[in-house]
């Protein structure tokens, strides 16, 4: 199996996974805003003949969007993680220096890249009916920008090498 194949499999799990990720964490992000609160909201409660309805509505309110809050950033977060170790791995495993890198495999790298993100990107508009395009985009751009530059560039970079070494022995 030669290199060039190996690199274009790997490629794929990795957009594939980082794809996951994405979508999955928007997902979850939708199901947390517009779903079931972690406390429900209470209909009457009297102490001492006061009443304390709208006091502890406002508690339950204030915790469930803390809640929320903490949902979205642990989400950015652990998909910015993922993202740059799945990155990172993709890049130390499959580019070597002594590797020969063809124009065609630079061209599908950055067309699956520019493909997968904008996929996660369109499928994360869709399953939250556009109401939280904002949490699309901080859970979208960690794939483009981590993908094009630790695996790409180095890619890139590869195959412009082995065509100046290729035109200096001509």
């Amino acid at each position: 199996m030669n290199k060039d194949l190996v690199r274009r499999v790997l490629l794929v799990a990795v957009s594939i996974l980082n794809w996951i990720f994405s979508v999955g964490y928007i997902r979850e992000i939708y199901n947390a805003m517009l779903g079931e609160n972690s406390i429900e909201y209470v209909d009457n409660i009297d102490i001492d003949g006061s009443d304390f309805t709208p006091l502890a509505n406002l508690a339950v309110a204030g915790f469930n969007g803390a809640m929320i809050f903490l949902t979205v950033v642990l989400a950015v977060l652990f998909a910015t993680i993922f993202i740059l170790i799945f990155a990172i791995l993709l890049r130390v495993t499959t580019i070597r220096k002594n590797d020969i890198v063809t124009e065609s495999e630079v061209v599908f790298t950055k067309r699956l890249i520019m493909v997968s993100s904008v996929a996660a990107f369109i499928v994360g508009i869709f399953s939250t009916n556009i109401k939280l395009t904002e949490y699309v985009i901080a859970l979208s751009w960690q794939q483009p920008l981590f993908m094009m530059l630790i695996y790409y560039l180095p890619l890139k970079k590869r195959f412009k090498q082995g065509t100046e070494m290729e035109h200096s022995e001509l």
